[in-house]
């Protein structure tokens, strides 16, 4: 199955080069490269994916669907340092946003339960997000 995946992917990649000034006339250059990190998300190809939302974010650094998904390859790769950065900057970008609040804070609080950060975790685990009513 994962080589169908990684054979399908590579498919993608090739017409998505061939056709690739078609793709920029019809969805914005963010959009576009969102688009590949998604799908190189899918197949599992986390630094590609990376390298696109680090595109999109140098585009638009106040994207913070970017941020938020930049921080679920980062954490996919097992950089919990990156993950939590991205996250945070989600967060901040989009506070009312509880998905991007619960990714931080989640990550913190595996990381403190790791052992690797336990000051700076226990303080985000201390924090509650707000109930929905």
């Amino acid at each position: 199955m994962l080589k169908y995946n990684r054979l399908a992917f590579i498919a993608i990649l090739g017409s998505l080069m061939l056709s690739g000034c078609a793709i920029l006339r019809d969805t914005s250059q963010t959009e576009a490269y969102n688009q590949f990190a998604i799908r190189a998300a899918q197949a599992q190809l986390w630094n590609e994916a990376i390298f696109r939302w680090k595109q999109v974010i140098n585009i638009d650094p106040d994207d913070s669907k970017a941020h938020n998904n930049l921080g679920v390859a980062y954490e996919a790769i097992g950089n919990m340092d990156a993950a939590i950065a991205a996250y945070q900057r989600a967060a901040e970008l989009e506070p009312d946003n509880k998905y991007y609040r619960l990714n931080y804070r989640r990550c913190r609080i595996h990381l403190r339960r790791s052992g690797v950060d336990d000051e700076a975790a226990l303080h985000v685990e201390e924090e509650e997000p707000p109930t929905e009513q």
